[in-house]
């Protein structure tokens, strides 16, 4: 790990949802997650208790949407009031997964966009933030760091790099092949997340040097969106993929309707395997039809989607123990692990430059970029691989 000289490591303040999360970047920082007492009252109103002392430490708040999206947007603003209120150096906020991040448009003159009032009541409680992967990186940020906001560093985090770890163990084992991958955006709208930086990284960790990150088109998928229901249907792809292995990059995972349907259109024109790698698993399910909690996970397990990547800053082990059980007895759904690159990614945030300090090592552009040291360092394990659980379709390619 960094010398941090001196100075005091940040220590980690984990809303609810978030624990094991905030444990594994802590761990990381080799730093400790402070005790908290987590309240709910009969009326259900919240009380949030940081019981350590913080005074003169920098305080992240680790705060995630999974469960009750609209407490977990209270607990996190109690929180940093609470951290700043104990004598906090600096507080910043990391949010695995942002509430209403896909309400970031307005649809008619009496619709008000969600994503724009969550980011006002979030912004005067912080100094810094660190947003993975939101549905619109450039609007988040915009409204971050608007005129008169306290907070002056705004951080987009991307999976780029655990995701590239991921597809090089593929690719070693023998489940699909490096020439043959086609990288591809979900619809129109995964052009602006699947930013230069993302590109850069799969293509620096992989070695397709030969691929210009700058210029390079990725296909997409062709769909239309109902603005009422928001019922999406599938129409095509914007390219050949006859015989190749198509990896799809997707923000979230709702119901998997769409990614499922997009499988099978895949599958029908020609694709060898379908792999979808998609940062937050929500797995919804439709109470109007009773849906067991598994549902989602059912569809996509018995879809023509081979293999399917979340991450754990969604996590329901706390909220939802069913749907977490579901989810790890999938044989397609594979939970990558983030603390060890998020904590990376704090550290850099959070490190004093020294005289001795090497190049890049506080660069979170080079984590961004897939340039960073300790991403080509062996011993540091930013990221790791998740092996194929038995009975994943994508052993059967190998025969």
């Amino acid at each position: 790990m960094t010398n941090y000289t001196n100075k005091p490591k940040p220590v980690i303040a984990s809303g609810f949802s978030s624990q094991h999360l905030s444990k594994e970047i802590a761990d990381y920082l080799e730093t400790r997650v402070v005790k908290m007492t987590y309240k709910q009252f009969k009326d259900k109103e919240i009380q949030t208790t940081i019981e350590e002392n913080v005074r003169g430490y920098e305080v992240v708040v680790v705060a995630s949407a999974a469960g009750d999206s609209n407490k977990q947007e209270k607990e996190a603003r109690l929180l940093m009031r609470a951290a700043s209120r104990a004598g906090a150096k600096h507080v910043t906020l990391f949010l695995p997964y942002m509430w209403y991040g896909r309400s970031d448009d307005i649809w008619d003159e009496r619709n008000s966009p969600a994503l724009t009032d969550t980011i006002e009541t979030l912004r005067a409680h912080c100094e810094s933030v660190v947003i993975a992967d939101p549905h619109n990186a450039g609007l988040t940020r915009e409204k971050f760091l608007d005129t008169g906001s306290p907070v002056k560093d705004c951080t987009i985090a991307h999976f780029a790099f655990p995701y590239a770890v991921q597809l090089n163990s593929m690719i070693e084992n023998g489940f699909v092949r490096k020439q043959g991958l086609l990288f591809a955006h979900a619809d129109a709208g995964g052009v602006k997340r699947i930013s230069r930086n993302f590109r850069a990284c799969l293509y620096n960790i992989l070695g397709l040097q030969q691929r210009n990150y700058n210029q390079d088109d990725w296909p997409q998928g062709l769909k239309d969106r109902d603005k009422a229901t928001g019922k999406i249907r599938i129409k095509g792809v914007s390219e050949e993929v006859t015989g190749k292995d198509v990896a799809i990059f997707e923000d979230m995972i709702s119901s998997g309707d769409t990614a499922c349907e997009s499988a099978a259109l895949l599958k029908k024109l020609g694709a060898r395997s379908v792999s979808l790698f998609a940062t937050s698993g929500l797995f919804t399910i439709d109470d109007k039809k009773r849906e067991p909690p598994s549902a989602s996970v059912d569809k996509i397990d018995e879809s023509e989607l081979d293999a399917v990547f979340i991450t754990d800053t969604y996590d329901h082990r706390l909220t939802d123990p069913a749907l977490h059980q579901a989810i790890e007895e999938s044989t397609t759904i594979h939970t990558i692990r983030t603390g060890p690159y998020l904590g990376a990614i704090i550290q850099a945030l959070h490190m004093d430059v020294t005289s001795d300090t090497s190049v890049d090592k506080n660069s979170v552009s080079a984590l961004m970029k897939g340039t960073h040291p300790d991403q080509h360092n062996n011993e540091e394990q930013i990221a790791t691989p998740v092996a194929l659980k038995k009975g994943n379709s994508l052993t059967k390619l190998t025969m």
